[in-house]
């Protein structure tokens, strides 16, 4: 008789007896479950001063006990040690759902392991109450038919009248999507459902007992896409329903149709007359109010005139923006729009930050469809989430994630480094959504904004205005080469920017995307997805503005620094600058030792690459002993090491930090160790030659034999038969190169063809830290530095070795 579900000492749902679900007391018990559980301990424990008292067990009466027969206790008895066989089995599970680190050991944990349990995995008190749903729903269906059916009616018809409120949506009814592993595939799901509702509409019921016949007896029927949707939908439709007309409306021109596009209203009117003259039936248009990236909407308004003038189709709507229905002040224009459309699908448990509550679909009723039982029951656990939070909770919840978005925006107004995609004047824009005239953006796309590549799309559209037979080709490829270059360096300095902020940012849930096109890389926010589940508030924003304007000085300086650092050529003769990749830093330089300096970095050699980059290699740990900032790189273009200068916190310190990295290359370029270095390579050159004159000698003895050696002898038998004597070609050594050549190549000035071989490039981050550059530190620094180079190259061959 007793069904215990779950223990009520770690506040769960305990239920007592099947003759409490037989009552109609339960459905007068909603407004929380803890209410309910609190009275059913309440009746499980003795009254002060009482005789009769409840058994916590089997909530009968003591007096009761006393005249069930004796086998009673064997029973008890029996359920303790089915309970002890029981423990061990759920202390296993336990440990498998609480712990993950059987997993690298491939084998699950024992029951009497000790595991701790990850703070991450702990549920709040309403994520513990929808995952106990679950079993309630379980429960429930062990009931009697009518008792069922009639708790799943009661609850259906409660939770639509909650939702119908909330979203201002008059008569609605919620259909819950199937828990799936991901979000889209819920989301897919109640899209599904507002499908099945829409053939059920132009249908009747004949496609229930007919199939696809229907549609050739009445015409296929067509659903059309908003291209703003980023959901992949015709597979499962065309496998679900069997449709195959799904069309992606065209999208509305404009400059951010390259990011994400609306639909155009005039193409779509055109498809639409395409569709009913070829004898097709318009069945369903998918809108998107709140798209994902910018946070755009289709133009809804349109559609239902378009649905009124031309056919009657399903209009079924997604996206961020529908949040907007919940709010104690929506706009009246966003209400009467949206309350006309048929049906719209919502991630409100993404929203509300509660865990395992479904996606939900809202829709109008339908003429012949009656939901059915599993489908009334499934709404359980937002009735559960709806008495839990209450209408005016999940308000203030809403609400709190669009103050959010208000103060990221008017943070980001006050920074003119900053740009948001989509607006224009950001200045004007803020200062309307505060004064309640435009609803605050559910999602902010920003970036750091690098006029540099302003100009080169600009020149670019410029060159692509001119008329097609003026158009100049190689201009136009000049010019997209720059836009390449330019749009590299600006995604160079978001991502540096994100390393920097992001980690700092958590309870915001800012991440980087790809915009695509000419936009690269940028940060998007959206306070719906994360704030509730992270518990963001207006502190976490403005520390974080705060952060953001102080690491964008960093960025100015850099950028500043960077465009005169391309006019230092001159100025400093023993730098080369190198083209690096994928670098937020000023750019990077490579010193060319004198010994290179009259060839060409292209025409250089693998010796002559070796040379450089072992010489910048130890460049780069000198400079890193005084400035973190220093890094070694490695050029794509000549295949040698470099040195690349970070971020700069003051733009006039570039000059001194060319001088310091000059200086410094010419201090290791004559030290004692790189002249010993440079001697050591002629030398072994040398040698090379020897030998290799030695073993021509040798071949040529053995070619000619041994009597050709004798003096008298060998004359006389040259005379009778002579030979031709090959030319014993000398040999050279080449400092600059560090080639042994044949003295033929100087003399015929012939140059060996050689392969050139690319050293792979190494991607390195550009550091956080900018240089620093305090001229007093520096120079005591570079005393000391320059101090222990000199002991450390002066030390015996033996000991640098071991070193």
């Amino acid at each position: 008789d007793v069904q215990r579900l779950l223990n009520p000492s770690r506040g769960m749902i305990c239920l007592r007896s099947s003759t409490d679900f037989d009552s109609p007391a339960l459905l007068k018990r909603h407004s929380s479950f803890h209410s309910y559980d609190d009275k059913m301990e309440q009746q499980s424990q003795p009254s002060p001063g009482s005789a009769k008292s409840s058994s916590n067990d089997s909530g009968v009466e003591e007096s009761r006990k006393a005249s069930v027969s004796q086998p009673k206790p064997v029973e008890r008895r029996a359920t303790r040690l089915s309970s002890n066989a029981v423990s061990p089995v759920l202390e296993q599970l336990e440990q498998l759902i609480v712990n993950d680190d059987w997993l690298a050991r491939d084998e699950p944990p024992l029951p009497t392991q000790n595991k701790k349990t990850k703070e991450g995995n702990r549920l709040s008190e309403l994520g513990r109450t929808l995952v106990t749903s679950s079993s309630l729903k379980a429960y429930i269906d062990l009931l009697g038919s009518h008792h069922r059916q009639s708790i799943a009616s009661w609850l259906f018809g409660n939770t639509s009248i909650t939702f119908s409120q909330l979203f201002r949506f008059p008569e609605a009814q919620v259909y819950c999507s199937e828990t799936e592993s991901t979000l889209a595939n819920a989301v897919r799901n109640g899209i599904g459902h507002a499908v099945r509702l829409a053939i059920k509409q132009a249908y009747g019921g004949e496609f229930a007992t007919k199939g696809w016949r229907v549609f050739v007896e009445q015409g296929a029927p067509v659903v059309y896409v908003s291209p703003a949707l980023h959901l992949d939908i015709a597979p499962y439709l065309a496998s679900e329903f069997g449709i195959c007309d799904i069309i992606v409306l065209p999208k509305l021109d404009g400059d951010l149709s390259e990011i994400e596009g609306r639909i155009d209203h005039h193409a779509f009117e055109k498809q639409l007359d395409e569709d009913l003259a070829a004898g097709k039936k318009p069945l369903m248009v998918l809108g998107v109010v709140g798209s994902s990236i910018l946070g755009q909407n289709d133009m809804i308004s349109k559609l239902l005139d378009i649905r009124k003038n031309k056919a009657r189709f399903w209009l079924h709507i997604v996206g961020q923006a529908v949040a907007a229905l919940t709010l104690r002040e929506p706009t009246e224009v966003l209400v009467h729009v949206l309350s006309q459309v048929d049906s719209m699908t919502l991630p409100l448990a993404l929203w509300l930050g509660i865990p395992a509550a479904p996606v939900i679909t809202i829709h109008r009723s339908v003429d012949g469809y009656k939901p059915t039982y599993r489908a009334k029951l499934d709404t359980l656990p937002w009735w559960v989430a709806s008495q839990y939070l209450t209408t005016k909770r999940i308000t203030d919840i809403i609400e709190n994630a669009y103050f959010l978005s208000k103060v990221m925006l008017k943070g980001l107004s006050a920074l003119d480094q900053m740009e948001i995609v989509g607006v224009e004047n950001v200045v004007d824009f803020a200062n309307k959504v505060f004064k309640n005239q435009y609803i605050a953006p559910s999602v902010l796309i920003f970036k750091y904004k690098y006029e540099a590549l302003k100009e080169a799309v600009a020149a670019h559209k410029k060159l692509l205005a001119v008329p097609e037979e003026e158009k100049d080709v190689e201009a136009i490829e000049k010019a997209s080469k720059v836009i390449e270059y330019e749009l590299e360096y600006a995604e160079s300095l978001n991502s540096w920017l994100g390393q920097g902020l992001l980690g700092e940012c958590t309870p915001l849930g800012i991440h980087m995307i790809e915009l695509g096109g000419n936009y690269g890389t940028a940060f998007r926010f959206c306070p719906l997805e994360h704030a509730a589940a992270n518990s963001s508030n207006m502190d976490h924003v403005q520390k974080f503005i705060k952060q953001l304007s102080e690491v964008l000085s960093i960025v100015d300086s850099t950028v500043a620094a960077r465009r005169s650092f391309c006019q230092m050529k001159t100025e400093f003769p023993s730098l080369a600058q190198l083209p690096i990749n994928k670098w937020a830093g000023v750019g990077a330089v490579c010193y060319i030792p004198s010994i290179v300096k009259e060839t060409n970095p292209e025409e250089w050699n693998e010796k002559q690459r070796q040379q450089v980059s072992m010489l910048n290699m130890e460049l780069v740990h000198s400079l890193r002993s005084v400035d973190s900032a220093f890094s070694s790189g490695e050029s794509a273009l000549f295949g040698v090491n470099c040195v690349k200068f970070g971020m700069l916190s003051d733009a006039k310190d570039l000059v001194d930090l060319m001088n310091m990295v000059s200086e410094r290359g010419k201090e290791i370029e004559n030290s004692q160790q790189y002249l010993d270095t440079l001697a050591e390579q002629i030398r072994k050159g040398i040698e090379a030659a020897n030998q290799e004159l030695k073993h021509e000698n040798d071949v040529r003895l053995q070619h000619e034999g041994v009597m050709r050696q004798l003096p008298l002898m060998g004359s006389l038998v040259n005379w009778f038969s002579p030979i031709e004597h090959p030319s014993i070609k000398g040999r050279s050594f080449n400092l600059k190169t560090g080639e042994i050549q044949a003295t033929d190549v100087l003399y015929k000035h012939k140059k060996g063809e050689e392969e050139d071989i690319k050293v792979p490039m190494t991607p390195i981050e550009t550091p956080q830290a900018p240089h620093d550059f305090n001229k007093n530190t520096i120079l005591e620094k570079t005393e000391s530095i320059s101090e222990e180079v000199a002991e450390e190259w002066t030390k015996p061959e033996e000991e640098t070795a071991s070193s």
